[in-house]
C-alpha cells in the first residue's frame, strides 16, 4: 500500500489489507480498487446522512443510525456475496480442472505442462486464474512465488491447499497425483453437503413464502363482509 495516500491516515493498515485481499479475490474482472471503494463508501455514507437531514432536520439519530447500517453493509454487498459467489463457482471449476491436470500429471508430463494442457482445455475463470500465474513465470517469478500469488486470488479455502498441495508436491518429490485426487474428493463431498443443506432449508423457505403470500388473503376474506358492509352504508 502506498504509504502517501490520505486514506492511509483515515484508515487502519489492517482494514486497508483486508480490503485489498477482498478486491484480490473478486478476481482478474475486478473493476474497482481498494482506495476507490473506501472512498466511494465514505462518501456516499455521508452523502446520505445530510440528505436524511435535508428531508428532515429533526432526525438525526434516524440519520446517524441509518447512515451507520449504509455503511457496514455496502461491504457485505459490494464484497461478500460476489466473493461467495465467486467461491463457488471456482469450486465447482475446481473439479474438472484438477482431473485434468492429473490425467496429464499420470501420462508422465511435468507440472508445467500439465498446467498449460489444463489451461488449454478448459476456459474458465480458475484456468484463466492459472494463466496468470504461468505468465509471470514467464516474466521471471519462480513457479512457488506464482502460485503463492495465485492463492491470494482465490477464495476458497480448499483450492487454496490444493494449490500448496502441488507447491509442496513439487517442492518435495511427493505423490502430486495423489494429493489431487484426494482434494478433488474433499470438493465433491463438500458440493454434496451445500446441496443436501440448500435442500433441507427449502421447505422452510416455501412455508414463510407461502404465510406471505396467504396470510393477506385469508385476512381479506375475512374482513370482505365488513369491507363491503362499510361501503354500502
Amino acid at each position: 500500500m502506498k504509504s502517501g495516500r490520505i486514506e492511509n491516515k483515515i484508515y487502519r493498515t489492517d482494514v486497508i489489507e483486508q480490503y485489498h485481499q477482498k478486491c484480490l479475490f473478486l478476481g482478474e474482472d475486478r473493476s474497482i480498487s481498494v482506495y476507490l471503494f473506501l472512498n466511494v463508501r465514505l462518501l456516499s455514507t455521508i452523502l446520505l446522512f445530510f440528505l436524511i437531514l435535508l428531508i428532515d432536520y429533526r432526525q438525526l439519530v434516524i440519520g446517524v443510525f441509518l447512515a451507520g447500517v449504509y455503511y457496514y453493509y455496502f461491504s457485505k454487498f459490494y464484497f461478500d456475496y460476489r466473493i461467495e459467489n465467486r467461491r463457488r463457482q471456482l469450486e465447482k471449476e475446481a473439479i474438472s480442472f484438477f482431473e485434468v491436470l492429473m490425467l496429464s500429471l499420470e501420462a508422465g508430463r511435468n507440472l508445467m505442462d500439465s498446467l498449460n494442457l489444463s489451461i488449454q482445455s478448459l476456459d474458465c475463470d480458475l484456468s484463466m486464474e492459472f494463466h496468470t500465474a504461468l505468465k509471470e513465470v514467464e516474466y521471471g517469478k519462480s513457479l512457488g512465488e506464482a502460485l503463492d500469488d495465485l492463492k491470494k486470488r482465490i477464495p476458497s479455502p480448499t483450492i487454496q491447499n490444493m494449490i500448496l498441495g502441488l507447491q509442496q508436491s513439487n517442492s518435495y518429490g511427493n505423490n502430486m497425483v495423489k494429493t489431487i485426487h484426494q482434494q478433488i474428493d474433499y470438493i465433491r463431498e463438500m458440493r454434496i453437503m451445500e446441496a443436501k443443506e440448500k435442500i433441507n432449508k427449502m421447505p422452510i423457505q416455501i412455508s414463510i413464502v407461502s404465510v406471505l403470500l396467504f396470510i393477506p388473503i385469508i385476512l381479506l376474506l375475512i374482513l370482505s363482509p365488513a369491507i363491503v358492509q362499510f361501503f354500502l352504508s
